[in-house]
């Protein structure tokens, strides 16, 4: 079974069946309809060739609480650059082969689609839902709206629909809404699972 985490808990695949917003004006306005995944990689290569290569490593440090030689090398490197007194921008130069990447999934009602999808998006977007849902509960049962603005410091924003602006679920919302809740979310991924605990209900 795989590790859970708890919304609040900071943790710090390219496939066309995942939705993601892949440029900058990219939004999505969706409902999360459960439990999220995350899962870490490793990606072991160069783009010298003008295209990237290399291997992508399953980080068990990230997915299954165990020890990662590559996340010891990433952490080394971090020791050696603040020993050498580097900069932010050498440090992560040496750093970066064997920095670690986070994806999160989540089962969201797309209201534009009107479909129910697997968004992929970053810690970033996660650590935002989080600071909404200490400030408000309700936050799960609410439209949410994320953009690619790619403004330093905020490459992505998030924002609660106005209940005002939010139009009520359709019939075919309900039944892809139905259909996302009882999804099992580890047959669209290979990743560790995180748990909305008692903030997320059947009903929306």
């Amino acid at each position: 079974m795989s590790p859970t985490a708890n919304w609040g808990d900071k943790q710090s695949f390219s496939a066309s069946k995942f939705t993601k917003l892949k440029s900058k004006g990219d939004k999505i306005q969706f409902r999360i309809l459960g439990n999220y995944l995350y899962d870490g990689k490793h990606f072991m290569g160069n783009k010298d060739s003008g295209k990237w290569e290399g291997e992508i490593v399953r980080c068990p440090r990230i997915n299954d609480g165990a020890e990662c030689e590559i996340c010891e090398m990433f952490f080394a490197a971090h020791r050696n650059a603040k020993k050498e007194g580097l900069n932010k921008e050498e440090t992560e130069k040496l750093t970066k082969p064997f920095k670690p990447s986070i994806a999160y999934y989540f089962p969201v009602l797309n209201r534009t689609t009107e479909q129910f999808e697997v968004f992929q998006t970053t810690p970033g977007v996660k650590n935002q839902i989080d600071a909404k849902l200490e400030l408000n509960p309700n936050t799960l049962h609410r439209d949410l709206l994320v953009a690619r603005t790619e403004v330093p410091g905020s490459y992505y924003s998030l924002d609660i629909v106005d209940s005002a602006d939010t139009k009520e679920l359709s019939s075919k919302e309900e039944v892809e809404a139905k259909k996302g809740r009882e999804a099992n979310m580890e047959e669209y991924v290979n990743g560790a699972s995180g748990d909305f605990a008692e903030e997320v209900e059947k009903e929306l």
